[in-house]
């Protein structure tokens, strides 16, 4: 799947200092010269020339490697001013490229294949935000543990593919993090998987995608850690449901009226003007859980039993 450019970092909390993603080829240059040696951002892609000058490059701090060479990606172990690193649409056999750089600060590693240890990672003392996503080979986690000073860690799959986390007991060993975010992940069978975040004294947010994780959890979440941020959730989320104006860049807004009238859920307003009556939906939070589309009466009923279910499950574990 080719990336899709979107800043998918939670910046409220200041642990961000990076460029935002789909500005990473405004700090692009095919052919680098010696006339660029006081940047401080730049990317770099398989394709350029004249790479290797950026090790010259004083105030470097924030690189991009964006479907980098193999040579690439050994040469980054050279610029050991970085603070922040990006690397996009690669396939290193390891992560141990990194050890030398310790002043990295801030990591991102987006559709990154072909190594399975993140040890190299909490070797970095400096090392205060990570995010991970589609990482196709890594599963265990636990190379994490015992990072120093990481105060935020996001772990994401796609839409299409789920990142598979054998286990999240290694969260119980940051103890400097405050933000943490979860989404599009294989979750493991253990019935409470995020029992370990009693432990940190220092979380204060969480964000967590409503099907990563069964009903249970998300209970159990705001029982337990009810003053964190993201910890108390709404059981469903309500959408549709209301008739939506046809804009003229539609299609519909160009339909005959024979054409038009062939569809139930379309139809032409007092005023004269097409609009289109879009059925009441929600989603329901946790995993499995489907989402109803029936009459606008039918959701309203799901969706308040299960909101009785959440929140007899938040009492149950309130009392545990």
């Amino acid at each position: 799947m080719k990336h899709h450019f979107g800043d998918m970092l939670d910046r409220s909390g200041g642990h961000w200092n990076f460029a935002p993603n789909a500005k990473r080829y405004a700090f692009h240059m095919p052919e680098w010269t010696s006339e660029q040696r006081l940047i401080t951002i730049a990317t770099i892609s398989g394709e350029d020339v004249n790479w290797e000058i950026l090790r010259t490059f004083p105030n470097l701090e924030e690189l991009t490697l964006h479907s980098p060479s193999h040579e690439q990606i050994e040469f980054v172990s050279n610029l050991s001013r970085l603070k922040r690193l990006r690397i996009t649409h690669a396939r290193p056999k390891s992560l141990d490229f990194l050890a030398r750089l310790q002043n990295l600060e801030e990591i991102i590693l987006e559709y990154v294949s072909g190594f399975s240890d993140l040890l190299p990672l909490s070797q970095l003392s400096g090392l205060r935000a990570l995010h991970i996503e589609n990482v196709r080979r890594v599963s265990d986690f636990s190379g994490l543990s015992n990072s120093p000073r990481l105060a935020y860690l996001s772990i994401d799959g796609t839409l299409d593919w789920a990142q598979p986390v054998e286990d999240f007991d290694f969260l119980g060993s940051l103890g400097s993090l405050e933000y943490l975010r979860i989404m599009n992940v294989r979750s493991p069978t253990n019935p409470q998987p995020l029992s370990c975040l009693t432990e940190l004294k220092n979380l204060s947010k969480i964000t967590i995608g409503m099907s990563a994780f069964p009903l249970e959890v998300f209970a159990w979440l705001e029982a337990k850690i009810p003053h964190v941020e993201g910890a108390v959730r709404q059981p469903f989320v309500k959408f549709g449901g209301e008739d939506r104006a046809i804009v003229p860049r539609d299609n519909r807004s160009r339909m005959t009226n024979e054409e038009f009238n062939k569809y139930p859920d379309l139809f032409v307003g007092k005023d004269g003007k097409r609009y289109h009556r879009v059925p009441l939906r929600a989603a329901l939070l946790g995993k499995g859980q489907r989402c109803p589309s029936a009459s606008k009466e039918a959701v309203e009923r799901i969706c308040e039993a299960h909101a009785r279910k959440y929140q007899q499950l938040v009492q149950q574990f309130s009392k545990d």
